[in-house]
């Protein structure tokens, strides 16, 4: 860590909490769809569990943003953590006495995606209260090194383990969870309720969606995310369940997520840097074209090795972009509206992820592998359009230009 941060007590217990619960998550994200695969034996099924994840998980993310404004933070950190160790003990002991059934996948990944829901903006909202607005960005550029560098360890880690047995990943990811919550019990910064704003839930819900769809520039973003995330989600689904279907080792998969991951955390460490000098703007629509023609890439080919490679590439900016786009999102939103307003943003990017997991499998199912990746870079392609059609998300700069083209809200409808 920087100097800048070293001393920054909290955000370091924050950091690392959740780098041990990101390992943990890297290795389920990997053999949730794999032991779905083998408890049912259907693509189509295996999908439906990373897609009813995603439904929960957009379903209770207004209502739960709401929420987060008028609780504590901190308590809201601890109780998610808590919840998700459960969750995956669940897996575990039913995976240990072969009990485990797709109606307790669904239920899992069901109450996990509430349990996401909760912890995402108060964790968004902690982030800001301990972290200064100059050093935003280098910690948002940070946290993308936490989660590449637990991407490097933890897909392989998880494929092998997972062959060990197929429920040691998720006893791993429970105690990940554990060890989060413990970090967040040693916070010394106080993580109080914003002042309470004598609306209702659903009121401040829509706040908070209103607030995001008046400003011009945060509307173009959260647009552009749905549908890149839409994109990735059928790619990343499709890549994996097309090489399990090949007969590839689950292990071997895993490197695909350790190459890219190398390539995350070289554009971490180096996003500051890229973060200052390239308008935000521009550093987005790059990202985003070279993303759509890796993807393209990896459709005529079936290698680890090459599909890895191909990941890497688009994987390398995708850093730096998140944390700009974070830090100006930091910048521009109030602590007061910061659970309702990440709630929204994730409702509206994420919006249509729901569907590729399902996409993905009904894809490879009818039309093969390589024709449900070229869908994929299609759409990241089309991702841009809303970055294109808005004058105010064209012309976002460098983070020193931030406070002179503060968010312009759009007319009221």
């Amino acid at each position: 860590m920087p100097a800048s941060l070293r001393g920054n007590r909290d955000f370091l217990l924050l950091w690392t909490g959740e780098a041990v619960s990101e390992l943990g998550s890297s290795m389920t994200a990997l053999v949730l769809p794999i032991i779905a695969f083998a408890v049912t034996g259907s693509t189509t099924r295996a999908g439906l569990v990373g897609t009813v994840a995603l439904v929960a998980t957009l379903v209770v993310r207004l209502p739960a943003g709401a929420l987060v404004d008028r609780w504590r933070r901190d308590r809201v950190l601890l109780l998610s953590n808590l919840a998700g160790a459960a969750l995956f003990a669940s897996v575990v002991a039913a995976a240990a006495t072969d009990s485990l059934t797709l109606a307790q996948l669904l239920v899992v990944a069901g109450l996990g995606g509430v349990r996401d829901a909760f912890f995402s903006p108060a964790m968004s909202a902690a982030v800001r209260t301990v972290v200064p607005e100059p050093a935003r960005p280098l910690a948002y550029s940070r946290i993308e090194a936490r989660g590449h560098g637990a991407a490097i360890v933890g897909p392989p880690l998880g494929g092998a383990l997972y062959s060990v047995a197929r429920w040691v990943p998720f006893l791993v990811d429970a105690v990940s969870f554990a060890a989060s919550a413990f970090a967040v019990t040693r916070l010394r910064t106080a993580l109080p309720a914003p002042a309470a704003s004598g609306h209702s839930v659903r009121a401040d819900a829509v706040d908070g969606v209103r607030y995001l769809w008046r400003h011009r520039v945060v509307r173009a973003l959260m647009l552009w995310g749905a549908v890149l995330n839409l994109a990735g989600m059928v790619v990343f689904v499709g890549v994996t369940l097309r090489l399990v279907r090949a007969g590839v080792h689950p292990a071997t998969i895993g490197l695909i997520d350790t190459i890219a991951s190398a390539a995350g955390l070289l554009g971490a460490l180096l996003a500051p840097r890229v973060i200052a000098r390239v308008p935000t703007s521009l550093l987005t629509i790059t990202t985003a074209l070279v993303v759509a023609a890796v993807f393209a890439g990896m459709a005529p080919t079936s290698s680890v090795w090459v599909i890895g490679a191909l990941f890497a590439i688009g994987t390398f900016l995708l850093p730096a972009n998140n944390a700009g786009i974070s830090s100006y999102l930091a910048f521009a939103v109030p602590d007061e509206m910061q659970g309702r307003f990440n709630a929204a943003a994730g409702f509206v990017a994420g919006g249509l992820a729901p569907a590729g997991p399902v996409l993905a499998g009904a894809l490879l199912a009818t039309v093969g592998g390589a024709a449900t990746t070229v869908v994929g870079a299609g759409l990241v392609a089309a991702s841009i359009v809303p970055l294109l059609l808005s004058r105010e998300a064209l012309s976002l700069g460098r983070p020193d230009t931030w406070a002179a083209a503060a968010p312009a809200p759009a007319p009221e409808s």
